[in-house]
């Protein structure tokens, strides 16, 4: 077994936001530009700045009275983080965190927690802000765990040649759902790519992977392809098995399963061939609740892997009780 790169055995707070600044810190020396990049992504849906952690270097810089040969200029920025494990920070408390940050530099306040403050919440925090801190300029980012992660993916997606940053990825994913920072089961969308399979699995309504892929918890489960989501389902149950091509025998070494369902998975594998052998885990849907849907993928490149999305960020869930709605509604929006 690796050891990980995230001490896992405490849930302390200290812990966690050690564990975070460490994932940055790695990520700058890997490569600054992805440090700059997530620093510039988690920062999306605020007025867009760009973010400079390291020197500007610059030639022929025009100015009053002529033009500047060469400049170095390192440009001052500051980020304060505010690390809550499953509840948020009072807001009179949090505000005041702000008294740390200066006139002429780039400040961001981070609430970084499993739990985000409500809209009408992130207006009366920067009304405070503002009226706390007139002269000064700040950028407060309101996230989740979950927030890093799928900025992080989207990192290694660009660049799937940089096998240090895929570990540092994986290493972050398993810390944060191990210690159970990321906790929102009952909206939480994972969606596989499907490439070539995609035709067997939408008919037979079953999609298949190694035992040890997707440790986090979801409700809902679809199908990737062709930048979009393009099914959604719940889970009607896992089967873990081998099944034997030569001689079309299936052995389970899971419980709690109906002769229909492993009947399903065995007509479903004389189609798959010769290639799918070994240990496996099947994800079986319902045949009567797999609805297709269009959630599409607007930023550049395709996926590398499985990705989770949290429903609420997208939808109005508490208004949308069915699956068929929920599908429906998944076409009007996009992510990225």
């Amino acid at each position: 077994m690796r050891i990980s790169q995230f001490q896992k055995y405490s849930q302390k707070e200290n812990t966690v936001t050690n564990n975070v600044l460490l994932m940055l810190s790695r990520l700058n020396d890997l490569n600054v530009n992805y440090y700059k990049s997530i620093i510039e992504r988690l920062n999306e849906g605020n007025e867009q700045q760009p973010y400079y952690p390291q020197p500007i270097f610059s030639q022929q810089v025009p100015m009053g009275s002529g033009i500047i040969d060469g400049q170095i200029e390192v440009k001052a920025s500051k980020i304060v983080i505010e690390t809550k494990l499953n509840h948020k920070e009072s807001q009179a408390k949090l505000v005041k965190y702000a008294e740390v940050f200066n006139e002429n530099s780039q400040n961001q306040l981070w609430h970084l927690s499993s739990k985000k403050y409500n809209k009408n919440e992130v207006y009366a925090i920067n009304e405070e802000l503002k009226k706390l801190y007139p002269n000064i300029k700040i950028q407060f980012n309101n996230l989740i765990f979950s927030d890093l992660i799928d900025n992080l993916e989207g990192i290694y997606e660009e660049n799937a040649h940089d096998m240090e940053l895929k570990l540092l990825v994986e290493d972050f994913k398993n810390y944060c759902n191990e210690s159970k920072l990321i906790s929102n089961e009952e909206f939480n969308l994972l969606f596989v790519p499907t490439g070539f399979s995609f035709d067997w699995n939408k008919k037979h309504k079953i999609y298949y992977c190694p035992v040890n892929w997707h440790s986090q918890d979801f409700k809902y489960f679809g199908l990737y392809n062709w930048k979009s989501v393009r099914t959604i389902s719940e889970v009607e149950t896992i089967i873990t098995a081998e099944y034997d091509p030569v001689n079309k025998e299936l052995s389970i070494h899971s419980k709690g399963h109906t002769e229909e369902q492993i009947n399903r998975l065995k007509v479903s594998l004389t189609e798959v061939g010769i290639t799918h052998t070994g240990l496996l885990k099947y994800y079986v849907f319902p045949t009567n609740a797999f609805y297709e849907t269009d959630f599409r993928k607007v930023s550049h490149g395709g996926i590398q892997g499985y990705r989770y999305k949290d429903l609420r960020d997208y939808l109005n869930m508490e208004n949308l009780k069915e699956l068929k709605e929920i599908a429906s509604k998944l076409r009007e929006v996009t992510w990225k």
